[in-house]
C-alpha cells in the first residue's frame, strides 16, 4: 500500500469517526458500538497490510543474487547450501546429497522428472526443511538444487549414458563423432559396403537370365546399378563364347537383339 493510499484511507476512516462521534447521543448503544467495532477491525487490518507490504519492500530491497551472496556473505552462503542439502534429503531419499561428488547422480535414472515437479511446487509448511528460512534463502537453495539435477540429467543423456554401433563399438553418447570418424569404423563401412555390393551382384547373376532356348540366351533388362551392369556383361560374355545369340528383355515384353 502506498503512502498516498494510506493517508486517504485514514482520513475516511477518521471521517467515519467523526461521524459516529456526532451521531452517538442520537443512536442505540449497541449500534453505535457495532460501528466503532467495525472502525476498529478496519484500522486492524489497515496496519496488518501496511506491515506486510513495508516487510516486503525491505525483502525485495535486500535481496542478493547467489553469486553476491557467496562472495560477500560465507555464513549466508553456508546456510543456503545447507538447507539445500536438507530439502534434497527430504525429496530425494538419505542417499542423495547436494555435497555428493558430481560425478554421481543426484537422482536415481528414471526419477529426474518427479524430483523436477516436487521442487517447482515446494512450498514451505511446516515440519519440511524450508518453513523455518526467508524466501530468499529457499529460493537459492531451490535453484541450486534444481541446476544440479539438470546437469546431472544432461550429463546422463548427451554423454555417460552408453551407445552401440553395428561395428561392434560401444560407448559413452560424447565420444559418438570421434567414434564414426576412427580408422576401425571406416573400415568397417568399407567392408560393409563390399558385402552389401556383393549381395547385390549375387542377386543380379540370379535373375539377368531370363530364359534359353536353342542358340539363343534371353536376358532380363535391368537397372542400371553397378552390379546390374557387371552381371549383364559376364551373361553376355558367357553366351558369345558359347556361340549363342543374345536378346534383350524389356519390362514391356518388347525384345531387342544384342548386336
Amino acid at each position: 500500500m502506498t503512502t498516498q493510499t494510506n493517508d486517504a484511507l485514514q482520513k475516511e476512516l477518521d471521517l467515519l469517526m467523526d461521524v459516529l462521534e456526532e451521531v452517538k447521543d442520537n443512536i442505540p448503544e449497541g449500534q453505535y458500538l457495532r460501528g466503532m467495532n467495525a472502525l476498529g477491525s478496519i484500522h486492524k487490518q489497515k496496519r496488518n497490510t501496511t506491515t506486510t507490504t513495508n516487510r516486503l519492500g525491505s525483502a525485495l530491497e535486500s535481496w542478493k543474487t547467489l553469486d553476491e551472496i557467496e562472495e560477500d556473505d560465507e555464513d549466508l552462503y553456508d546456510e543456503i547450501i545447507e538447507l539445500a542439502d536438507d530439502i534434497v534429503f527430504e525429496i530425494c531419499g538419505e542417499d542423495s546429497s547436494i555435497y555428493s561428488d558430481s560425478s554421481y547422480n543426484l537422482v536415481h535414472r528414471g526419477q529426474e522428472k518427479d524430483v523436477f515437479d516436487k521442487l517447482i511446487n515446494y512450498k514451505p509448511e511446516r515440519g519440511n526443511a524450508g518453513y523455518e528460512t526467508t524466501p530468499m534463502v529457499l529460493h537459492h537453495a531451490i535453484q541450486l538444487i534444481m541446476s544440479r539435477l539438470f546437469d546431472d540429467t544432461f550429463h546422463e543423456l548427451e554423454i555417460v549414458r552408453p551407445v552401440s554401433c553395428q561395428c561392434g563399438w560401444r560407448g559413452p553418447q560424447g565420444n559418438w563423432d570421434r567414434h564414426i570418424t576412427n580408422v576401425r569404423h571406416q573400415r568397417w563401412i568399407n567392408a560393409e559396403n563390399e558385402r552389401k555390393s556383393q549381395k547385390r551382384l549375387a542377386e543380379a547373376r540370379e535373375i539377368i537370365i531370363a530364359r534359353r532356348e536353342s542358340g539363343i540366351v534371353f536376358l532380363n533388362e535391368l537397372h542400371s546399378t553397378p552390379e546390374s551392369k557387371i552381371a549383364t556383361v559376364e551373361a553376355i560374355h558367357a553366351a558369345e563364347s558359347a556361340g549363342d545369340r543374345v536378346v534383350f528383355m524389356c519390362a514391356d515384353g518388347t525384345m531387342s537383339w544384342f548386336a
